[in-house]
């Protein structure tokens, strides 16, 4: 009994069908892998930020907290700015980024305010808006003393 041709050519039609819809199925699996972005959540660290002994009494201390990424080949650091201050018998870490526009403050002693050079956003020394532009206070940060080095220490 003969084959019919009509029976061959929807066959190998469907084989070839099914093959490319496989491949494409693969293709975008694999573009989907490569073109997605990581989703590793970053593991909040404590951070050495200052002395106890260097503190000092009558202003808040700039801290410099540098922080060293490696992705693959790169390797970055990136530093964060933070404001050290006593806070009765307790300690204040305050976010040195303006909330108006993400500027960095300093501290100015004279008018024992944190000043924002952008656009004159004025925080107090808790990092509560005094005047100016800013939404919101000076982001607060968690902050510890350890015990066995007398050092503070800032979750970053």
């Amino acid at each position: 009994m003969p084959v019919r041709v009509e029976d061959r050519r929807s066959a190998l039609a469907r084989i070839v069908t099914a093959g490319l819809g496989l491949l494409g199925a693969a293709l975008a699996a694999l573009v989907g892998v490569v073109a997605a972005p990581r989703t590793t959540a970053a593991a909040r660290q404590w951070r050495r930020a200052v002395s106890l002994f260097d503190l000092p009494a009558d202003q808040p201390m700039t801290a410099v907290l540098t922080e060293r990424h490696a992705d693959g080949w790169y390797d970055t650091t990136r530093q964060t700015v933070v404001f050290i201050d006593r806070e009765g018998e307790s300690y204040r870490a305050l976010s040195s980024v303006c909330q108006h526009l993400g500027c960095r403050v300093r501290w100015d002693q004279a008018k024992q305010q944190f000043l924002c050079p952008c656009h004159g956003g004025v925080y107090d020394r808790t990092g509560r808006v005094v005047s100016g532009p800013p939404p919101r206070p000076l982001d607060r940060l968690n902050v510890r003393v350890n015990r066995e080095t007398s050092e503070i220490e800032v979750q970053l």
